[in-house]
């Protein structure tokens, strides 16, 4: 029985096995994926736009960043540079120094005095500390000169020292002597006459701009150069600034005009010295004067350069004042032009 169960189940494999099993077939359509991709594309294009940007952007603000930082270092260098040189310092200082340049004596020891004292106020230099320098040299002078006031009217920035301008009023004095008859009664009805030598004083008071040029090294202040006078002039109306000319400077001018150049030099500076600038404004682009305070005594030196546009002068032009006889020296630079025969200030400037 066993062997027949046996024997029914290898028939019914042997027939299962025979039968065939039909095949799965698979699904001919395909999923689509391109918008998956296009996607993932424009993302990552969009991706590196951004990054793009977003790395200008930060570029651009920390130039700017740095920009600002440097413009701000520079700006607190200037500012420390500026704020080296102490006006209010510097007014100080000046206040002797005015006080001993302006006060003059004709009196040999008080002559000797100034100059000591002046030369501890300019800078050490062998020209300044000279003492045949014309800043000391007050030859001639008679009476004294006495300031009366002092005001603080102007500082100009120059290349290399601050100028300031000090508004001055002085009196020269001058003593002298004059013979007077004088009746005296000598108690007998008779009357006699003496003679008695009586003692005067002339007066003279002018007020003037006082042109200092100062240099200030480690908080101390020395001046630069020596002092000139000038007329004090209007601080109002329109402030007008002329390019400086590049014109080349060579050899000294020989030629045919020389000798009516130095003529005309003499004329100026002696109208310079004596006439308002009114009197000076067709012969000048900025017409300026020491009007009347001093007379000029001559030209100790000049140079004569032709350029381009005319010529260029350099002048050391001595003054004196007429009441106390006190020379005055300034060294001036000048640009002059030919106007169809006359010749024309277009520029002074002074060293």
């Amino acid at each position: 029985m066993a062997e027949k169960e046996q024997s029914f189940k290898e028939r019914l494999k042997g027939r299962m096995s025979r039968i065939q099993k039909p095949e799965k077939k698979r699904n001919p359509i395909k999923k689509d994926h391109s918008k998956g991709i296009a996607f993932l594309v424009w993302s990552m294009l969009g991706t590196i736009v951004f990054l793009s940007i977003l790395t200008i952007l930060l570029s651009v603000n920390t130039r700017s960043a740095l920009n600002d930082i440097n413009a701000h270092l520079f700006s607190d260098e200037e500012t420390k540079e500026d704020s080296d040189f102490s006006v209010e310092g510097a007014k100080y200082f000046l206040a002797g120094f005015i006080n001993e340049y302006v006060n003059v004596n004709s009196e040999p020891e008080r002559i000797e005095e100034r100059k000591n004292n002046l030369k501890s106020y300019m800078v050490q230099s062998s020209e300044l500390q000279d003492d045949t320098h014309p800043l000391y040299d007050l030859s001639g002078l008679k009476g004294e000169r006495i300031l009366n006031e002092s005001t603080l009217f102007d500082v100009k920035e120059k290349e290399a020292y601050k100028l300031f301008q000090y508004r001055v009023k002085m009196m020269n004095l001058v003593e002298w002597e004059e013979e007077v008859e004088v009746e005296k009664d000598d108690g007998d009805d008779d009357k006699k006459t003496e003679i008695e030598i009586v003692k005067k004083t002339d007066e003279k008071e002018q007020t003037l701009l006082l042109n200092i040029p100062v240099v200030s090294e480690n908080g101390a202040f020395a001046v630069a150069a020596a002092p000139y006078f000038s007329e004090v002039y209007s601080l109002k109306g329109e402030i007008t600034e002329e390019n400086e000319e590049n014109d080349q400077v060579g050899d000294e001018y020989t030629g045919e005009e020389l000798e009516s150049l130095q003529a005309f030099l003499v004329d100026f500076f002696e109208r310079y010295a004596t006439e308002p600038k009114e009197e000076l404004s067709y012969i000048m682009a900025e017409p300026e004067s020491l009007n009347g305070a001093f007379v000029l005594d001559e030209l100790l030196n000049v140079k004569v350069y032709q350029t381009e546009t005319g010529f260029k002068v350099n002048a050391e032009v001595r003054f004196y004042e007429e009441m106390i006889n006190m020379p005055y020296v300034i060294d001036a630079e000048m640009d002059i032009e030919n106007r169809e025969g006359v010749y024309y200030v277009k520029k002074m400037d002074f060293e």
